[in-house]
């Protein structure tokens, strides 16, 4: 039985575990007080793509939840690195939103749309809600025109205060199937980039760190995957009622209501 009392830092999706649209969970901000006065280290791991980790920062600051932009890490912000360091530089065609375009920008990318986006050297695909045809259109044909095509992330739904909305991989869905070409890298959960980052981040080593997440074939395959420890919340997209027969690598280490009882087991 794995005590968590002996793990030295703790990986949080956001939505649906430390917040709901722009309300805090009830009890989070206790709960991530508790871990840092333990003098244990956090990371706040998203694949919401929409922000960047200066809004995130902004938005947790704004909740009395304290951190800083190093214990910030989104899709976004993987997808942009992942381009500088394999290409360098290049012209990037963006379905997304501000945060996409934002570190696009500051990992010194040039975000082009229209006519001009047609000759792209990237299409990158995160989030977006004002994603429409004309969008779609532009990011098809730089595909077909040779542009590298990178997702941010697959998930095909995600929590608002209002209820469930479109993910980013319904976006991904629709430029995929209209240009016969898949994703050269999908950077957030449940691939490893993500996960790898943040250990890097906070310095600490697989069997020292719990990932604390919401959804079953993101945050807990994904971190089964990556082989740390794994505890699920039911504050988000997971229902009890969908564990049962539960096995293999969606199946959590442990279950929990929700980030507040995470502090009676620390």
């Amino acid at each position: 039985m794995v005590d968590l009392r002996e793990k030295r830092g703790f990986i949080f999706d956001l939505d649906g575990v430390v917040y709901i649209g722009d309300t805090p969970v009830e009890g989070a901000r206790e709960t991530l007080t508790y871990i840092r006065k333990s003098g244990r280290k956090v990371c706040f791991l998203t694949n919401n793509a929409s922000k960047s980790r200066r809004d995130y920062v902004r938005k947790l600051n704004g909740m009395g939840i304290g951190c800083s932009k190093k214990e910030v890490l989104t899709s976004a912000y993987g997808l942009a690195l992942y381009l500088r360091k394999k290409y360098k530089k290049g012209k990037c065609v963006v379905i997304g939103e501000s945060g996409l375009n934002e570190e696009l920008r500051l990992c010194g990318f040039e975000v082009v749309s229209g006519k001009e986006g047609e000759n792209a050297d990237f299409v990158a695909v995160g989030i977006d809600r004002r994603f429409d045809y004309d969008k779609l259109k532009t990011a098809l044909r730089a595909v077909r025109n040779g542009a590298r095509f990178v997702a941010a992330n697959l998930n095909p739904s995600k929590l608002e205060e209002d209820g469930i909305v479109p993910g980013a991989g319904a976006m991904v869905a629709a430029l995929e199937i209209s240009s016969g070409v898949k994703p050269e890298a999908v950077i957030g959960k449940p691939n490893r980039t993500l996960f790898e980052m943040a250990l890097t981040e906070m310095h600490l080593k697989k069997s020292e760190v719990a990932k604390v997440g919401d959804v079953l074939d993101v945050d807990i395959a994904g971190g089964n995957r990556f082989g740390i420890y794994t505890v699920l919340v039911l504050t988000g997209i997971a229902k009890k009622e969908d564990l049962r027969g539960l096995g293999g690598e969606m199946k959590p280490k442990l279950v929990l209501n929700s980030i507040e009882d995470l502090r009676k087991r620390i």
